[in-house]
């Protein structure tokens, strides 16, 4: 009897201790403090300051700066900041910028003066021929205004820009970038002034302090990421046990599985963009604005809009520009530009199931015939309609293929990107995809699902500095060279399966049933 109650008393002590260590795993799993949106501090050598509002303050690791914060960097200073998961962003010496939009999905700074470098991640499984489609386009759009141009990056690589008031360098080392509309292929250097713009060859081994420094932050980061081979959370898991990593809410913005069916929805918006309904003052415009019919909408200087009339038609507006909505309704859409430009991106038309759709200048008016891309442009003494592919009824012409028209008056065209404005349109997604679906859908559907396959930042508790953690696949390595090869969760399936009971994956808020777009 003594030894039955001996042998009771130790089962129930191991199975209290095996519930302790195992309730003591799984909070340890569930608290893995991941980092996947935001602008945070990384890393600062030097003299560092920031300003928010009237207030300057120091910066140090850790620190989330926040839109309009300003970053200033004297002559010995230099700091790190993570962007999206993978990418970072690295300010030089006696440089100022300032945060303008925050948002993983839609990053946007002004550099006014100084020197900045972007690294930002390459999954070489990506590159394979696996994919109906470049994957080119999956990457989000990053946006750096200077004093004088604009510079978009879309895709992977390293970047550097260098800007004064009077002109904006822009060098890439690997990968590519565009300013001021102009495609800028690897291993060059554009050189954008008022009067001038050239592109050069340049030997990507010319470094100076900044770009070695940048150089050897990469080589820390990718030797931090393995000595979370040992060191993580979990490095220790069970068969079994997954670790768990919370997803973040969606941000502001349309979402991609969401169609209003009001024609006129927001589906993106910048800061300094307004709106006036029925004469009434401008206000605001944001993604919950209910547009009607007899809005105007103005956009301030590099603001874009896009609006979408219905699923496979939206309409995008550039910066310093205006636009009437004449007739928003299921019997006529009616659109006439007033000042500046505005692209209609007609992915699918039929006959049958659309309304009218009119889109104008001040004295140029075209209907929309057939699927296609038609541009106005509204200038000081004269306004066009450029088709650049499809068809519209103009008067009692039928006009089609690339052609302008201007008054009584047609000419051929040009297919070619001319600006900024037809970048940003392109990117945000033009025509159909190979199966039918507007290219806008099936590029926002991409983007996000690329975010949610990717990975997060963590903070290495030793090393007193975050690094990249890829949630399942091996193949994420920086553009410098070296691979994020500690991974949460590595797995040979796709990343996302099929299931009943919802999405697998090791986070919480995933969306619903989809595949991924890479393979580990």
């Amino acid at each position: 009897m003594r030894n039955y109650r001996r042998t009771l008393l130790l089962f129930v002590t191991l199975a209290t201790l095996v519930m302790h260590v195992s309730a003591q795993e799984q909070e340890e799993m569930a608290n893995i403090p991941a980092v996947l949106t935001g602008v945070r501090v990384n890393a600062v050598e030097g003299a560092v300051a920031f300003g928010r509002e009237d207030a300057k303050l120091e910066i140090e690791n850790g620190v989330e700066l926040a839109v309009g914060d300003v970053v200033r960097t004297e002559a010995n200073g230099r700091v790190e900041l993570l962007l999206q998961p993978g990418n970072l962003l690295r300010v030089g010496p006696d440089t100022e910028f300032r945060i303008i939009n925050d948002q993983y999905d839609r990053l946007k700074f002004l550099l006014n003066k100084g020197s900045i470098s972007f690294e930002l991640l390459k999954n070489d499984w990506e590159d394979t021929s696996d994919f109906f489609e470049s994957l080119k386009q999956g990457f989000e759009l990053i946006r750096i205004l200077t004093p004088g141009s604009e510079v978009f990056l879309t895709q992977p690589g390293v970047f550097r820009i260098n800007a004064t008031p009077e002109r904006t360098e822009l060098i890439v080392r690997r990968g590519e970038a565009l300013i001021d509309g102009r495609r800028v292929k690897e291993k060059r250097i554009a050189l954008a002034a008022r009067d001038a713009f050239n592109i050069t060859e340049t030997d990507i081994k010319n470094e100076d302090p900044f770009d070695v420094w940048a150089r050897e932050r990469s080589n820390k980061l990718i030797e931090t990421n393995h000595l979370l081979k040992k060191d993580s959370p979990w490095a220790k898991k069970k068969e079994g046990r997954e670790p768990m990593v919370d997803m973040p809410s969606e941000q502001k913005g349309a979402s991609p599985y969401v169609v209003s069916a009001k024609p006129g929805a927001v589906n993106f918006v910048e800061s300094d963009v307004e709106f006036s309904a029925s004469q009434k003052p401008w206000e605001k415009l944001t993604e919950k604005t209910p547009l009607s019919t007899g809005d105007k909408v103005r956009t301030g200087n590099h603001n874009f809009v896009e609006l979408m009339m219905f699923p496979d038609l939206h309409l995008r507006i550039d910066g310093n520009s205006e636009v009437a909505l004449e007739q928003l309704s299921n019997e006529l859409i009616a659109v006439k530009v007033l000042r500046g430009s505005a692209i209609l991106d007609v992915a699918r038309f039929e006959r049958k199931e659309l309304p009218d759709i009119a889109f104008s200048g001040p004295s140029t008016t075209a209907f929309v015939a057939a699927d296609g891309n038609y541009r106005v442009n509204v200038r000081l003494k004269s306004d066009e309609i450029v088709v650049r592919k499809g068809k519209v009824v103009y008067g009692d012409r039928s006009i089609g293929g690339c052609r302008i028209i201007s008054g009584a008056n047609t000419s051929e065209c040009d297919r070619k990107i001319s600006d900024n404005f037809d970048v940003w349109s392109q990117h945000r997604g033009e025509g159909q995809f190979y199966n039918g679906t507007a290219m806008a859908t099936r590029l926002a559907q991409l983007r996000r699902r690329r975010f949610k396959n990717t990975g997060f930042w963590y903070p290495h508790p030793q090393q007193g500095q975050y690094t990249f953690v890829p949630f399942f696949s091996t193949y994420f390595r920086s553009p410098y060279g070296g691979t994020y090869s500690c991974v949460l969760s590595p797995r040979r399936t796709p990343m996302f399966q099929f299931d009943p009971g919802g999405v697998r994956g090791p986070f919480r808020g995933a969306p619903r049933p989809m595949l991924a777009p890479v393979r580990p």
